[in-house]
This record gives C-alpha cells, structure tokens and sequence, in this order.
C-alpha cells in the first residue's frame, strides 16, 4: 500500500509540534496541534517584537529566520477529526488560509495500526526487522540496547520511530502522526481511541 503524507505532515514532524487528542463537542475526536502551542508561539513572537520595538533596531539574521519559523509555527494547522455523526474522519492540514482538507468515510477505514521504521535500514532485510522489534520494546519501556554494543555513529543513523497509520478499503494508507520510539506510547492510545470511535480494528503491529 502506498504511504500517503497529509498536507505537509512532515513539517509538523521536523518542527516537533506533538499532536494531542481530545473529545470534541458533539462526542467526537480531535487529534491535533494543542492550544497550548498556538499560545506559547504567539506568546514568544510578541516577545521578539517588543524587544525590537524597545532596541530600535531590526533583528539580525538568525532573529529574521527565528521569527519566520515561529510565524509559520502559528499559522500551521493539522487535524485529524473523527466525526461518528456523519462517519468520517476528516483531516486538515497546511499553512493558513491555504490548508488542505481531505476526507475518508468509516465505512472504507480498514484500521488503525503502528508501523515501527528506522533510518539506515534496508527494507525487508534482518536488520530493519531487528531495528523494528527494538521500536516497540522501546515504545513499551524496555531496554531495548541493554547487553548489547551499539556505536554512536549507528545510535545517530537508526533512531527508531514509530508511525501511526490508518489502512483504507481502497489501498491508501495514510500517516496519522509519527514520534520516536521512546515517545510513541501516546500513538498507541490516541489510536486505540481513534479506531473505538470509527468503529474499526487497531494493531500496535502494523
């Protein structure tokens, strides 16, 4: 199945915006940036444009690509609802005013499920199902390198990350969010959860 990547899903995972799931009004599920974000961002702009004001001065270069990133942060958008009223799952996702949306019915979700990955790895070979089972033991709060050496430069190349994904009837399967290993307990709950309410299957395997 090919992996889709919602609307600029990978800049939320390079700028660490974690996801964070909560029920929506109408009994619903909402699986996205948390306000918490939007505030502190904005908060921290504010911040660099009093001290501007105050210095009278234009900021330097490094102050010019900082406040960029942070504008950018505060416009961003990713969503995932799921809306048991209508069945669907409905997400958004991309810069304001010009997010995406994009839609998938209940009825065609096949399920939900964690797929573990590794840089550095080659598909299908020992070592990625090796990396892949030290995903979930890590996930899961084991040692997964205790007994063993491991180099720093292969510590740096295969940091293990988890997806969490959901399968569809018509061979899409698209990426929900993702977060390194040790972190990755949350996807397991936010997709139990998301999975409950679309009334479909989950898998920590996927």
């Amino acid at each position: 199945m090919p992996l889709v990547q919602p609307a600029l899903r990978r800049y939320s995972s390079v700028m660490e915006i974690s996801l964070s799931l909560k029920k929506s009004a109408d009994g619903g599920l909402v699986y996205g940036i948390p306000l918490w974000y939007r505030v502190m961002t904005a908060a921290l702009i504010a911040v660099m444009a009093s001290g501007v004001f105050i210095a009278g001065n234009a900021p330097g270069p490094i102050g010019w690509i900082v406040l960029a990133l942070l504008l950018l942060g505060l416009v961003y958008d990713e969503r995932w609802i799921v809306d048991p009223k209508a069945r669907v799952i409905r997400h958004y996702g991309g810069f304001w005013p010009f997010a995406r949306a994009m839609s998938v019915e209940f009825d065609d979700i096949e399920g939900f499920s964690l797929r573990a990955f590794a840089r550095g790895t080659i598909p299908g070979s020992e070592s990625e199902a090796k990396e892949q089972e030290k995903a979930f033991a890590m996930m899961n709060g084991k040692d997964a390198d205790k007994g063993e050496k491991v180099s720093l430069f292969r510590s740096m190349g295969r940091k293990p990350y988890i997806n969490l994904l959901v399968s569809t009837g018509s061979g899409d399967t698209y990426l929900v969010d993702t977060l390194p290993a040790r972190r990755a307990l949350r996807l397991k709950k936010a997709g139990e959860a998301m999975a409950a309410a679309c009334g479909s299957g989950f898998t920590d395997r996927g």
